[in-house]
């Protein structure tokens, strides 16, 4: 059977610049191979690659499914939603608030004045609303509480809540706290922001550690003296370090992994209680 006629002419071209080249042996070889063979190989190579499309295909299905599989089970993804809050998330704080009287539900919490950096989608601006609202009902306080959430993204409105869109660590986006504030000092500050995955551990860990010390640098400036603070951290980067320089600012440090916290996840909280100065 002749060959294609590309075939002849690459063995042409081999020839006439390098005599009997590899190329031109091989051709050769292929004189004896029937055309079908080789579009039958072709099509071999291509079921392959379709197989394997396919099987990456449903590996992501595959994990999709059992992500949802996880949701429908997850006791407090059905709190959540019982309890109308937007996130799983806000059971780790209503949790590390209770444990650590946070925001007093007595007359030590009326009229407190909370910052959310890293808001949305806005679960622990909820909580923190709720609380504070309960605070205030036992009177006492000369000015209602101040509950201001900043994020990059966009945020539903939550009752309560003065919402600011914009980078916390920006001066306009300070100059506007303030401004949300009234001039008041701030009580507590919170975070449970995380940035971007790269998908290496140590440099999640590293990155989530550098967020860390731009939210005290915020708090610095904004928290009373007496104020709290709740940072979220990955193990693996530099906590020692970290929780050694908070110690210097607050009387009282501790580690939590709240119950909502996945257990496979590394996922932890620097509690700051009482600022020094």
């Amino acid at each position: 059977m002749p060959l294609p006629s590309i075939l002849q002419k690459t063995i042409r071209t081999a020839c006439t610049h390098d005599g009997w080249s590899v190329v031109g042996r091989t051709a050769a070889r292929l004189r004896n191979t029937d055309s079908n063979t080789l579009v039958g190989h072709s099509a071999h190579r291509q079921q392959q690659q379709c197989r394997a499309m396919s099987s990456s295909k449903k590996k992501k299905g595959g994990s999709s499914h059992r992500y949802m599989e996880r949701q429908l089970r997850d006791p407090f993804v059905k709190r959540a939603q019982a309890e109308q809050f937007r996130a799983r998330s806000s059971f780790k704080l209503i949790e590390l608030i209770d444990k650590h009287q946070l925001v007093p539900t007595n007359k030590g919490g009326a009229g407190m004045c909370v910052v959310d950096c890293g808001a949305a989608p806005g679960g622990w601006s909820q909580v923190v609303a709720r609380k504070t609202a309960v605070a205030d009902t036992c009177g006492g306080a000369p000015q209602p509480p101040r509950i201001v959430a900043i994020d990059l993204l966009p945020m539903p409105p939550v009752p309560g809540v003065h919402f600011i869109q914009g980078d916390f660590l920006d001066p306009a986006t300070k100059r506007q706290v303030l401004l949300a504030l009234d001039n008041r000092q701030v009580g507590l500050v919170l975070s449970d922001m995380a940035p971007p995955f790269t998908g290496h551990h140590s440099v999640d860990a590293d990155r989530t550690m550098n967020l860390c010390d731009d939210v005290g640098s915020f708090a610095n400036e904004f928290l009373a003296k007496g104020g709290c603070m709740v940072l979220k951290f990955f193990m693996g980067g530099h906590e020692s370090e970290m929780r050694g320089r908070l110690r210097q600012a607050f009387r009282k440090v501790v580690v939590e992994k709240p119950e909502a916290s996945r257990k496979q996840s590394s996922e932890q909280y620097l509690v700051c209680i009482d600022k020094l100065t």
